[in-house]
């Protein structure tokens, strides 16, 4: 089956070896993958030695993104390539054709810059500012990677996205990509991978979560931060028929654990 895989920075930074080993069983199994991956705590590690201060806002819905000046997203591009090419060299040194991608390459991602969001500043009062660099995805060219997959080819993306009118660079949110990429690739399964084993309410994970449940669950003060994010996808992705999971990345074969039941399950109806 095809199953796209979100990896988040905080599973890269704490080593991604673990999923690596685990891709060629699952390929041989007949799995296809898509892999999407984060990297911002690299980002800021890359910023921070340049002398930049990395910026945070917060949305009325308690989102948390980063905010992406022109300086930051040169930054950005430079550290998410990085990453990508040091992914796709660890696949090639476990027998893995894969390929690195970022939004740009073959009109992937394309989305339309923000240029203005609501956010919550350090008074608590919403305030309208510049969108920056940041982008919101609008169309997927699901056809690129359904060749290269048939091709035997296993895409690993960066999340960059082209902007619609300039055709330039822009920072998007990788769960936003697993998102996009789901509704035009259709998979069996989309995998979200943190450094938790799933959404922890009261210190417990929630294993299954229906469409209705997940709306509550958004608004559980226990969710905040990057997990809202999360949350928020995996409902909008459950909610259009596709089963989503939010899952450690940091486990032995965390990929396979999320289909056997492993994290927190986002059923679709």
């Amino acid at each position: 089956m095809l199953i796209i895989v979100k990896v988040g920075g905080s599973v890269i930074r704490r080593g991604v070896d673990n999923i690596v080993r685990e891709v060629p069983k699952l390929l041989s199994e007949g799995h296809r993958l898509v892999i999407v991956h984060g990297g911002g705590y690299f980002i800021n590690e890359l910023m921070e030695r340049m002398g930049l201060k990395p910026r945070f806002v917060t949305s009325p819905s308690g989102v948390t993104s980063r905010y992406t000046d022109l300086e930051t997203l040169r930054v950005y591009i430079m550290g998410m390539m990085f990453l990508n090419k040091e992914l796709v060299s660890k696949l090639h040194g476990v027998g893995v054709n894969a390929i690195g991608l970022s939004g740009i390459d073959g009109g992937l991602l394309r989305a339309r810059r923000r240029e203005t969001m609501v956010i919550i500043d350090e008074r608590g009062r919403e305030r309208v500012v510049d969108g920056g660099y940041t982008g919101k995805i609008e169309t997927a060219n699901g056809e690129l990677l359904i060749k290269l997959l048939n091709d035997g080819f296993t895409p690993v993306i960066a999340s960059i996205a082209m902007d619609n009118r300039t055709g330039g660079p822009l920072n998007v949110d990788g769960d936003q990509v697993l998102e996009v990429l789901s509704y035009s690739l259709r998979p069996s399964m989309a995998v979200m991978l943190t450094d938790v084993d799933g959404v922890l309410i009261g210190g417990k994970v929630v294993e299954r979560v229906s469409v209705a449940q997940a709306q509550e669950l958004f608004k559980n003060p226990e969710v905040k931060g990057g997990m809202k994010r999360k949350v928020y996808t995996a409902f909008q992705l459950a909610s259009k028929g596709i089963h989503a999971v939010i899952s450690n990345g940091t486990i032995e074969n965390p990929i396979a654990s999320a289909i056997n039941g492993f994290g927190t399950h986002f059923i679709p109806g």
